[in-house]
């Protein structure tokens, strides 16, 4: 039997693939597997052995393939806490492209013809993953971007079967390298105003955290994550306080507080001891974006332990927060005890040093002298610092209302809030109880963490990036930290949180999904990594291995078919030899209409009705005593096969 003639894609589309590996490489820097996939591609017109497109080998081999890709990838990704988008995602279907490219230059069929859009799409996508950066020292994409479609312009005339003309070629090509070259150079040009735009358009605040809170709260027009459906906890057990504070600031100046998260100092973070009598209950935390590394806990809890190896820090002098380094990116699961009543239990509910009192007293410059009056007025009835509490509460959800934007006006935006009765969001209310509280002579600091009262059921609290929000804690003498929430009833997250789409659960479960898969992969050591995926390529293989079993079993029992009469069995080797002229045998154990779909393209490509042929001779040979006349017919049609195809010889 002739051998199969393998038809190799051209080689300018295999540089163009190398050349879209080389920039996603560079971009996403999954260097190891990326020059595997490019050897193995070079490999390609290196060897002729191919595999056959059939169900469970294709799939086989895709699992196998893009599984490990994305498997390496994400052990050793990390996110970008400066991207606007998470580009692990996109980096992942980026990998599973180039790994397509890859089967697809070693599948048995041409890869020419109706199968071209198809590679000339995954290496498009591949190449575009790897330009997503705006980064001016990626200097490459200079180089590459040319060399790419240079590469893939030549290569498309090698996908059809008749020749175009050079210039038909080039011209359109180089049409389209001018209005690239002009858009990018457009953008480079204008770079600072498109992102000064953007910017503007995204948010009128700084730069906020992915958690939901900003490392140093500005007071801006709006508040822009109070829509954000993201989750970042989930709480078990939470208890009767539904605030889990993360931050908290104690000075301010020039329309923000601080100090900011990048200018305070951290150190080891060390448990006050506590009497297992004071301990009411504990909290389990799983913490499920770790883009700072932030801990939230209640106010008045004894302490907070990490599961596993995390080591927390502490900033002690700005009374916090507590956190994990910045280099720990691992998923975390931390405990939270809470003891009994309000007076301190724990570093973080602690009394205030002197120092600090006199900190938490400050009345900024910036603050109107008349805000100072007007707290005097409100608290003028009250004579304990719990009552001044509720006087400053009280006044402000009668003179200012809850709206998530408002107009900051000239000159210091909490003055103007309080003077002229503006409405706006809780960050207003909160910083206005700081003040008119410290005016009143109440130790007082702004705080920002989340509030938690979504329930998922059995004892479980779902925190998400729309219950971000601010308050107050006041240190009032023989109670100790209090928690002040001046924001009406009506702009807590609770009372704006609107419907969960169901579109959106699911999309969350296969998070779970993923983050359990991804928690294994990051926990787990690489005897358990690489037994799991022993025995997933052997699951994968065993209907292989058992149909290449039955195949030989049945070689060995000299298992046939029934022998056609003569007459029939001379079609069938006449037409067995025409399938050899034209370069695709029918190999042993396989039927003609099997082989027909899977060289399909190759023999539409080439104009042959065979299919007609195959089915008119399986209802002779297969029905009742053919005829003479149908005999007749059949040699008819396969002479005129022969004929029209003498030229297709191999």
């Amino acid at each position: 039997m002739e051998s199969v003639r393998i038809i190799r894609p051209s080689v300018t589309a295999a540089v163009a693939s190398l050349l879209a590996f080389a920039a996603l490489a560079l971009s996403c820097g999954a260097y190891l597997s990326l020059a595997l996939l490019s050897i193995g591609l070079l490999a390609s017109y290196a060897f002729s052995a191919r595999y056959e497109n059939l169900g469970l080998t294709k799939w086989t081999l895709r699992i196998v393939v893009i599984g490990s890709l994305i498997f390496s990838f994400w052990v050793t990704a990390t996110k970008d806490d400066n991207a606007f988008l998470d580009m692990r995602y996109g980096y992942s279907f980026a990998l599973a492209a180039a790994g397509e490219i890859v089967l697809q230059f070693w599948r048995r069929e041409p890869t020419g013809g109706a199968r071209a859009p198809l590679i000339v799409l995954l290496s498009a996508l591949v190449f575009l993953a790897g330009c997503t950066t705006f980064d001016d020292t990626y200097h490459y994409l200079w180089y590459l971007a040319p060399a790419y479609f240079l590469c893939l312009t030549l290569a498309l005339p090698s996908f059809r079967h008749t020749t175009i003309p050079l210039r038909l070629m080039l011209v359109p090509a180089l049409i389209a390298l001018l209005l690239g070259g002009i858009g990018h150079a457009g953008v480079y040009v204008y770079r600072g105003d498109l992102n000064a735009l953007g910017s503007k358009l995204l948010s009128g605040q700084h730069t906020t955290a992915s958690i939901g809170m900003s490392g140093r709260p500005l007071l801006g027009s709006s508040f822009t994550l109070r829509d954000s459906l993201t989750r970042v906890l989930r709480v078990h057990y939470l208890g009767d306080d539904p605030y889990l504070r993360g931050m908290v600031f104690e000075s301010y100046s020039e329309r923000a507080w601080g100090p900011g998260l990048d200018q305070r100092t951290f150190g080891p973070y060390r448990e006050k001891p506590t009497h297992p009598a004071a301990i009411v209950s504990t909290i389990t935390v799983d913490r499920l974006d770790d883009s700072n590394g932030l801990l939230f806990a209640p106010l008045h809890c004894g302490g907070v332990q990490a599961a596993g190896s995390h080591f927390l820090e502490w900033a002690a002098r700005t009374d916090g927060p507590l956190r994990t380094p910045p280099a720990d990116a691992d998923p975390l699961v931390y405990h939270i005890t809470l003891g009994k009543g309000s007076s301190p239990h724990g570093v973080i509910d602690a009394a205030p040093s002197a120092d600090e009192r006199a900190r938490d007293l400050v009345i900024p410059r910036d603050i109107d002298t008349r805000v100072v009056s007007k707290a005097k007025e409100i608290g003028s009835g009250s004579t304990t610092d719990a009552e001044k509490v509720e006087a400053v509460v009280r006044f402000l959800h009668g003179n200012n209302q809850y709206s998530l934007t408002t107009d900051p006006g000239r000159g210091d935006p909490i003055s103007n809030f309080i003077l002229e009765h503006k409405n706006a969001h809780c960050e207003y209310f909160a910083s206005a109880a700081v003040i008119l509280l410290r005016a009143l002579n109440v130790p007082t600091r702004y705080a920002s963490g989340y509030y938690a009262h979504e329930s998922e059921g059995k004892g479980t609290t779902l925190v998400r990036q729309r219950d971000a929000h601010a308050w107050a804690e006041a240190w009032i003498d023989g109670t100790g930290w209090v928690t002040v929430d001046a924001t009406p009833g009506n702009g807590r997250p609770d009372a704006l949180a609107g419907a969960i789409p169901p579109w959106w659960r699911v999309w969350e479960r296969l998070q779970d999904l993923l983050g359990t898969v991804r928690r294994w992969v990051t926990t787990s050591d690489w005897t358990q990594k690489a037994a799991v995926f022993s025995l997933l390529v052997l699951g994968l293989l065993i209907p292989q291995i058992y149909r290449y079993w039955l195949t030989r079993r049945q070689r060995h029992l000299g298992f046939r078919y029934s022998q056609p009469e003569a007459a029939l069995a001379a079609l069938a080797l006449r037409f067995e030899r025409l399938l050899s002229r034209l370069g695709q045998p029918c190999p042993e154990g396989r039927t003609w209409d099997e082989h027909l779909r899977l060289t399909e393209e190759f023999i539409e490509a080439r104009r042959v009705p065979l299919k007609a042929f195959v089915s008119d001779y399986s209802e002779v040979r297969f029905g009742p005593l053919p005829s003479h006349s149908e005999i007749a017919r059949l040699d008819t049609a396969l002479h005129h096969l022969e004929t029209s195809t003498k030229k297709e010889t191999v």
